[in-house]
């Protein structure tokens, strides 16, 4: 009962983290959109994809092996583990920086000025969302949400000040939003007593590049496939079908949110148990399918059953629209539900290869029904492509999991990270590198 109580209490933060860190930055683009015009907005905006695509590379590089490879480790290991790849976060976040620097430099008006603030801060905006991932893997999601909660007031109460002052400089505004995520990082560095470790960064790196590179492949791949097919859809349908599909996803972007917490949850769970039997994989691994998919099936309900009146006044004319793709998003939903516990148990296991070469097979389905799809049926074809390649590849994925579970896998699963490296990252802390990990409680 013990057990149970603080797997729900951890569960439960994840939630309230990611539901945090979701409304922060939904909270944050409606305030900016409210105070600049719409050249500035879009300027904002641009500035905003690059640091999601940043973190997202971030999370592949260093956050995802943090949770698959080191979430076991004792307090002193895994802090040298995360002030490595502190050190790793801190020089991409440079490398990216320099290149919005640049374009900063040689565009100008509203878009340099929002590349150039998140060129000065994107290090540590990196360096923040790793933390919060390093605090899941350790299991204290509490601790990822107290640096969220820092990072949300910080940026707010910076944002406020600055348009109570008058100031509406779309660089200035990005600026701030930037030095709140510069105050959660160093408040995540002295709740984890760890900091950056800039020296023998990138050799942590190396000795997990079997698992890192299929990691980082599956998110370009993943993200390919999805802006792709978004593009698509307004060119092969019309806008008014793109904005269909768009509204549908808002509709149901909370469910993102649960998966989100419910990945960063299960991961760093079933990592730091390598001994398992396969029975327990396979029943924790329904358990997250199953909660999952009995949530997704109420939320869809739920929204199948929203009144007209309600619709209209959250959508307006976009309303019908959002209807006509409700029903084949929401079966979508609920295979993606399913499919959650298959995805969380491959990669606690480390069986990364498998989840990239499963979302290989799934890319090209998506794009062959898609184009049909929205050619022909418009909104509502584009959504049940997405409905229907989802589903088709639910059951590969469910019995890769089974056979992953049984140990069918276990010759793929490598152990990256090598005792031989993990003593000499202790070594070299032990001499006293002015960059390394502080011990203590």
């Amino acid at each position: 009962m013990a057990s149970f109580v603080g797997l729900a209490k951890r569960a439960g933060w994840n939630v309230v983290d990611q539901g945090l860190s979701a409304l922060g930055n939904m909270l944050l683009m409606i305030v900016v959109a409210r105070t600049v015009d719409a050249d500035a907005f879009g300027a904002f905006s641009v500035g905003f994809l690059i640091y999601g695509i940043a973190v997202a590379i971030g999370k592949a590089v260093v956050g995802q092996p943090l949770q698959i490879l080191h979430s076991a480790d004792s307090l002193s290991d895994f802090r040298v583990a995360v002030a490595k790849g502190q050190g790793v976060t801190i020089w991409l976040g440079a490398i990216f920086g320099l290149l919005c620097a640049l374009f900063g430099v040689l565009l100008s008006g509203a878009l340099a000025e929002a590349l150039l603030a998140v060129a000065v801060c994107l290090p540590l905006l990196m360096a923040q969302d790793v933390l919060r991932m390093a605090f899941f893997a350790q299991g204290r999601a509490d601790h990822a949400t107290l640096i969220d909660c820092v990072k949300v007031v910080a940026q707010f109460a910076l944002l406020f000040a600055l348009i109570w002052a008058g100031v509406h400089n779309v660089g200035l505004l990005t600026l701030s939003w930037g030095v709140a995520a510069v105050i959660s990082a160093m408040t995540g560095m002295y709740v984890l007593r760890c900091r950056p470790q800039l020296r023998g960064a990138w050799a942590w790196v190396g000795r997990q590049r079997q698992l890192t590179k299929y990691l980082l492949a599956e998110y370009t791949l993943g993200l390919g496939a999805a802006q792709f097919g978004s593009m698509l859809v307004p060119v092969l349908g019309t806008t008014r079908d793109a904005g269909a599909v768009r509204a549908g996803q808002t509709l149901l972007g909370p469910l993102n949110v649960l998966w989100t917490a419910a990945l960063a949850f299960a991961v760093p769970e079933i990592s730091r148990r390598p001994r398992m039997g396969p029975r327990r994989r396979i029943q924790a691994m329904s358990a997250v399918s199953g909660a999952m998919t009995l949530i997704s099936l109420s939320y869809v309900t739920v929204l199948l059953l929203l009144p007209d009146a309600a619709g209209v006044q959250l959508f307006g004319d976009s309303w019908t629209g959002a209807q006509s793709v409700l029903v084949a998003l929401g079966i979508n939903a609920v295979a993606s539900a399913l499919g959650s516990g298959p995805g969380a148990m491959m990669l606690g296991m480390g069986l990364a290869k498998k989840t990239y070469r499963l979302n290989l097979v799934k890319a090209p389905i998506l794009l062959g029904l898609l184009i049909p799809g929205t050619l022909m049926f418009g909104a509502p074809g584009a959504a049940w492509a997405m409905a229907i390649s989802e589903s088709v590849i639910l059951p590969f994925w469910t019995y890769t999991a089974v056979q992953g579970a049984r140990g069918r896998y276990n010759h793929e699963i490598e152990h990256l990270q090598t005792d031989e490296g993990m003593a000499a990252d202790r070594a070299q802390n032990q001499q006293g590198s002015p960059t390394g990990v502080r011990e203590g409680h």
